[in-house]
């Protein structure tokens, strides 16, 4: 049994892994690969998963469809993408059996026109609760897909509703969370986690927390923070981007459970880090930062997808410092917004389940 992965992004490449080391544990003869479209597939290989291929991130960071800029920027400087990674999947559609793709629809897309087969589509990208997917993205999904499995419940409702065969499995980023046990905050401290987000334009982000930083250290003295590294970030360079305030900060890699868990709440610009922190019982406090990741347009849907504990402010420093100070001092608050959280996220368990689907339906076929 031969598998491949198509995964379209950071996020996607984890729940990839994640998916395939549950289907390794079901039979050790499957064979999976990997095939990563804009990034260098960090996360199979770290669970020694084998790798095809591999990418830069596009300029738009691979949210060129949010934008009209970062549609024309990604056509002109990756033009070629598309067809060099169809050609390189071709070589593999004799010996590939299975597909699964995790993405959106024009990686299906690819997918299916690469190789020539129905997919198990894991479709992270879309959510009713923000917006229902178009009908293009639905007469596709039902042509290319054998199942969908959908960010949360009330989008695998909406499909069926449209005689598309869906289901919510659980969130697979939500899986494999838990604590490192390497980080233990200073004692007689408050932290307060900060999540920069893992790609390019982290530093710039962080340029933009330090400010907020900067007004809470002036307001409240007992404070800590902590920078959740991403592997894919620089230390050296995040560490120029915050001059002044390396004594209050702390850098660390490998520590993002611990620092989540242990952090009042965390001031976050990555994506799928604050679904993340939410589904660890951790508010989130955000506004708009650097990148297509980070646009206004981008967190208002966010803030509807991940309702009041997802805490969506304009950027003013100080504003932001005072809602951050208002928060951890009303202790009612914080456990209601924990509670919120958690309900919004929905639960783990997701790569397991959408492993033994794919697996038990293969064997009957």
């Amino acid at each position: 049994m031969n598998v491949a992965i198509l995964s379209n992004s950071y996020g996607e490449d984890r729940s990839g892994a994640l998916t395939a080391g549950e289907m390794s544990s079901l039979n050790k003869n499957i064979k999976i690969r990997a095939f990563p479209l804009i990034s260098f597939g960090e996360e199979y290989k770290k669970r020694n998963i084998e790798v095809i291929g591999g990418h830069l991130p596009p300029s738009s960071g691979g949210f060129f469809l949010k934008s009209f800029k970062g549609f024309f920027t990604d056509i002109t400087e990756n033009a070629a993408l598309p067809f060099s990674y169809i050609n390189q999947l071709r070589k593999f559609r004799k010996s590939t059996d299975i597909l699964i793709v995790i993405g959106d629809t024009p990686l299906l897309i690819l997918g299916y026109v690469s190789l020539r087969k129905r997919a198990y589509f894991l479709d992270q990208c879309k959510s009713a609760l923000i917006a229902p997917h178009l009908p293009v993205e639905r007469f596709l999904i039902k042509r290319l897909a054998k199942i969908v499995f959908t960010h949360d419940g009330t989008t695998a409702i909406d499909l069926k509703k449209k005689s598309i065969n869906a289901g919510f499995f659980g969130n697979p980023m939500m899986d494999g969370l838990s604590e490192e046990k390497n980080y233990s905050p200073p004692k007689r401290k408050t932290l307060i986690g900060l999540l920069p987000g893992s790609r390019k334009e982290a530093y710039s982000n962080m340029e933009k927390i330090a400010k907020v930083v900067r007004e809470l250290l002036a307001r409240k003295s007992n404070l800590h923070f902590t920078i959740a590294l991403s592997g894919t970030v620089d230390k050296n360079k995040m560490m120029e981007s915050i001059p002044g305030l390396r004594g209050c900060i702390d850098f660390r890699y490998g520590s993002f459970v611990d620092i989540v868990k242990k952090s009042k709440l965390v001031i976050s610009l990555g994506g799928t880090a604050s679904e993340q922190a939410l589904y660890l019982g951790t508010p989130v406090v955000s506004f708009p930062g650097s990148g297509a990741q980070n646009t206004k347009r981008r967190l208002k849907g966010q803030k509807k997808l991940l309702g009041d504990a997802f805490i969506l402010l304009n950027y003013k420093p100080e504003k932001i410092a005072e809602k951050v100070l208002e928060i951890i001092r009303n202790k009612n608050l914080l456990k209601e917004l924990r509670n919120k959280g958690k309900e919004r996220v929905g639960r783990s368990g997701g790569a397991k389940k959408i492993a033994e689907y794919v697996y038990e339906n293969e064997k009957k076929n």
